[in-house]
């Protein structure tokens, strides 16, 4: 329920379309990519193995639909644009194409499916923008639905049975906010794509449609919604064994809190914190409690830092709303910090 739009967002999303020298490297962008795909499955090879007239005139509509410009559009389609952008697709969700593989084999498969293809883009290409070249770029470290598993994207090796190393990138899940399984035009715009860790994208999100949640681009400010009913003093944190209940406060328009507590149910957010990780929150009212504001302000003082750095000494995450993402649970103690009622 975080927000990851900072102001690159739109400067993120041009490289992603357009392409973008990195370390030395010039990565073609998704525009090209894709087109070329949309080229190689709707040619006239493969149009003349779907011979049905129907058929025929379905693919041939598509191929005047999915010019580079089209194409473009899509990908680079903002939040609010995502759900129209799939409908003008609509009539082509289920449409199947019959085409020649590599070694002359026929294969059937969706043709939006072939074209906005999800899994080679995830696969490493030395020379495209790819999924691992996005999460890196990106920098979103920890899921933003729930901000409590890392998201990071790293360059390592390991050794395989043969004793060989093998170079591996690691990196993160994109969920699809509009499910590519609804929305397979959408599969790779830039929007649609959001690091998460696998309990949200696998376990909660899944194809469950997520139309009315809040869609992690969008911009809000850190007060937009809070973490609070915190227990109020050391006795009750930690006398009589009592369960953590947490509870939720919105500072934002009607539209705006109804997609967050919608997300907030959808992603079971308060279950997980109160089951989950009810010593982790009483850890930190402690911590709040004996390390008060005037105690950081000192800290500070003492050591010739920031506040900020001393924040982040203490509650080991960051306190600046727009690094709130970079580790898990820094939404939480920000609120538990900030809570006038500790």
């Amino acid at each position: 329920m975080l927000s990851v739009n900072f102001g690159k967002a739109s400067e993120q999303c041009q490289d992603f379309c357009m392409g973008k020298k990195i370390n030395g490297v010039f990565l073609k962008g998704m525009i090209g990519w894709v087109s070329k795909r949309a080229n190689k499955y709707l040619s006239g090879q493969n149009l003349a193995l779907n011979p049905d007239p129907g058929h025929l005139e379905a693919l041939q509509n598509l191929k005047a639909a999915l010019t580079p410009v089209h194409i473009a559009a899509i990908l680079a389609c903002l939040p609010e644009g995502l759900s129209e952008k799939s409908e003008a697709y609509t009539v082509y969700r289920d449409l199947k194409l019959t085409y020649a593989t590599n070694n002359g084999e026929l294969v059937t498969g969706s043709v939006l499916g072939l074209i906005f293809n999800y899994k080679a883009f995830r696969s490493y290409k030395a020379s495209i923008y790819n999924g691992y070249t996005l999460a890196e770029q990106l920098g979103i470290d920890c899921c933003p639905y729930c901000n409590r598993h890392y998201t990071t994207t790293h360059h390592t090796y390991y050794v395989n049975d043969n004793g060989t190393a093998v170079e591996k990138r690691v990196f993160p899940e994109f969920d699809h906010f509009y499910p590519q399984k609804l929305h397979p035009v959408l599969a790779l715009s830039f929007y649609n794509l959001i690091p998460s860790c696998t309990v949200c994208n696998t376990h909660y999100k899944n194809s469950r449609d997520s139309a009315h949640l809040f869609h992690p681009y969008t911009l809000h400010q850190h007060g937009a919604f809070r973490f609070t009913d915190f227990p109020k003093d050391v006795a009750s944190l930690y006398g009589g064994g009592s369960a953590i209940s947490i509870g939720f406060e919105y500072n934002c328009t009607d539209e705006m809190r109804i997609r967050l507590s919608n997300s907030k149910a959808f992603f079971g957010i308060k279950d997980i914190y109160d089951k989950c990780h009810g010593e982790l929150i009483r850890d930190i009212i402690f911590k709040k409690i004996a390390f008060s504001k005037r105690y950081m302000e000192e800290l500070a003082g003492a050591y010739t830092l920031t506040f900020e750095d001393a924040y982040k000494i203490v509650f080991e995450c960051h306190f600046e709303d727009e690094n709130v993402h970079k580790r898990p649970f820094s939404k939480l103690k920000k609120d538990i910090f900030e809570s006038p009622d500790l």
